[in-house]
């Protein structure tokens, strides 16, 4: 019995989908959006939805079978990304005839292909299966509650294997339909369904609802029950009943009124100016539930019948938009934060695993983002664990970085005067959480020393006073050691700081009237040994080089002077 338990929980675990996304209502969430028919309308649509304190709005659009160029999409993402929008993708197949044909079950594994492989602006991916299926030409010229539950399970399913991220969202179905043989009221549609496939209810990660103000599009704003601006609390009152347990988050993906002015103008329905206060009174009123989290109206730009009335923007010959522009416009909104699967990879290690006590270090290293966020100097902050270990860290100003671009990231840290190991860690900080850059174990060490080994010409007594040592890093001078001495052909330069004991440096030696000496290689501790080639005499000049200045330079020494530079006295 022990073993069947244990298969059966293992099973269990393999079949059920893991849940990655997150409640969208647990972060600040902008609920205002939009819904669009036309792409190019996406930054317009950003200046609507995030005014009056706004950022990160909903965008409704809509992906039909037949497009599928994952270059264009994923420019829209990335403009969507940069202008703070949230998209809602509603899945489509394509209109044969006067109907739109049911989904194919052989295309499920490429449409999850598809939206798998794009970069999306945020962590959730929401996907809405189709629309209004309780219309028959919705649905393939059928009313096939039973079908439609399974492909939503099935493709559910399908798109929840491929990534925890994705957020499933039913069809929104017109819940004022009448059973008419063309379409089926939206109960008894919802009855068949969760009756054929009882597992939809838990394959649901929240509701899509059409919550139109009926009759005509033209309903108070402050209506309640089926066929309102609240048919969604109707619906979800009916999933109780039907057997849900959780609660979802509401997404009214359609909504809004009709207007008079429109391709041809209808005295009888409301003035844009009447549909602005509309909407306005419904955000103050019915919007304010908690369980919504997004509302994007129907529909932001329509040139032609039969939706130009429900259109914000006018006509292309008249240009601007209708009144309820301004009004949805000056709604006062929350500056939403979403999470991004947001991550950040160094080329090279920025903190060392060594550094020397007391020291002053200017540190690079190229980082690249590879996750959904744009990292941007004014938006994000560089952080670091370390001061409060005697460290100090100031980062120079944080490249701009778009998801799969690179830059270099330059910090200056001061290491602590008192040796032993320190656990430091670095990251970018956003919205109060901190995306991980670097952990590490930072050993602090003694200054080490350097030892130069050389010969002075062909000289036996190798010793001389005036002696410089210049150490360099891979692009300026870091140290300047002056008035040594060079004894038995050795000079020893103590408490050497500002080096990254391990990484390579160009070590120079300076004697009056020799050509200069360098090595260049890793400086170690306790001490790096370092033999330099022998030392000519010949820069009379002392300018570092030999040139024919050198030759006027010498007739002016005298001929025992320049002798014992070369064999010494």
């Amino acid at each position: 019995m022990i073993r069947i338990l244990v298969i059966v929980f293992l099973a269990i675990l393999v079949v059920s989908p893991v849940s990655a996304f997150y409640d969208p209502a647990s972060v600040p969430n902008n609920k205002f959006g939009m819904h669009i028919a036309d792409f190019n309308d996406i930054a317009d649509v950003a200046t609507l939805v995030n005014s009056q304190g706004g950022d990160w709005g909903y965008i409704t659009l809509v992906a039909s079978d037949n497009d599928r160029d994952s270059g264009r999409w994923q420019r829209m993402f990335d403009q969507m990304r940069r202008l703070h929008l949230i998209p809602i993708v509603r899945l489509a197949t394509r209109v044969q005839g006067d109907h739109w044909v049911k989904p194919d079950p052989g295309k499920f594994d490429e449409i999850v292909s598809f939206f798998l492989a794009l970069r999306w602006p945020t962590e959730n991916r929401y996907i809405v299966l189709y629309n209004e299926p309780n219309h028959a030409k919705e649905w393939g010229n059928e009313i096939d509650p039973e079908g439609y539950a399974r492909i939503f399970a099935d493709l559910s399913r399908k798109f929840k294997a491929a990534s925890g991220d994705f957020f499933m969202l039913p069809a929104g179905l017109d819940v004022s339909a009448a059973s008419d043989g063309q379409s089926l009221e939206a109960a008894s549609y919802l009855r068949r369904m969760i009756a054929a496939n009882p597992d939809v209810l838990s394959l649901m990660d929240g509701w899509s609802s059409h919550s139109y103000p009926n009759p005509g599009f033209s309903g108070s704003p402050q209506g309640a029950g089926r066929g309102t601006v609240r048919s969604y609390a109707w619906e979800l009152s009916l999933l109780r009943e039907l057997g849900l347990k959780k609660s979802l988050p509401v997404f009214i993906t359609e909504t809004g009124w009709v207007h008079s002015e429109g391709k041809v103008y209808q005295g009888g329905l409301l003035s844009s100016e009447q549909v602005g206060r509309n909407f306005q009174t419904a955000a103050a009123t019915v919007w304010n539930d908690p369980q919504i989290v997004a509302v994007t109206p129907f529909v932001f730009n329509y040139q032609d019948v039969p939706f130009d009335t429900f259109s914000w923007k006018r006509m292309a010959n008249v240009g601007g938009y209708y009144p309820q522009y301004d009004a949805y416009k000056s709604i006062t909104k929350v500056g939403g934060t979403p999470k991004q699967k947001e991550a950040y990879k160094l080329s090279d290690i920025l903190l060392p695993i060594t550094l020397v006590a007391g020291s002053t270090y200017t540190l690079s290293a190229q980082v690249t983002n590879t996750g959904e966020g744009i990292l941007t100097p004014d938006g994000y902050e560089l952080v670091f664990d370390g001061s409060e270990q005697g460290f100090s860290l100031l980062a120079e100003g944080l490249p701009a970085l778009e998801p799969g671009e690179k830059g270099t990231l330059t910090i200056h840290l001061r290491a602590p005067t008192t040796e032993g190991i320190y656990r430091l860690e670095l990251g970018f900080r956003r919205y109060g959480r901190v995306i991980p850059l670097q952990t590490q174990d930072i050993r602090v060490v003694p200054p080490p020393a350097i030892t130069i080994h050389t010969s002075l010409g062909w000289r036996r007594t190798v010793d001389a006073n005036d002696v410089t040592v210049l150490v360099y890093d891979e692009t300026r001078l870091i140290h300047k050691f002056t008035g040594m001495a060079l004894k038995d052909g050795s000079v020893t330069v103590d408490r050497v700081n500002n080096i990254v004991p391990g990484r390579t440096y160009r070590t120079v030696i300076l004697v009056p009237y020799y050509l200069p000496r360098q090595v260049i290689g890793p400086l170690d501790i306790p001490k790096t040994e370092i033999t330099m080639k022998r030392m000519i005499p010949i820069d009379f000049n002392q300018d570092g080089t030999f040139t024919l200045e050198d030759l006027s330079a010498m007739i002016q020494l005298k001929p025992n002077f320049i002798a014992a530079l070369f064999v010494g006295k």
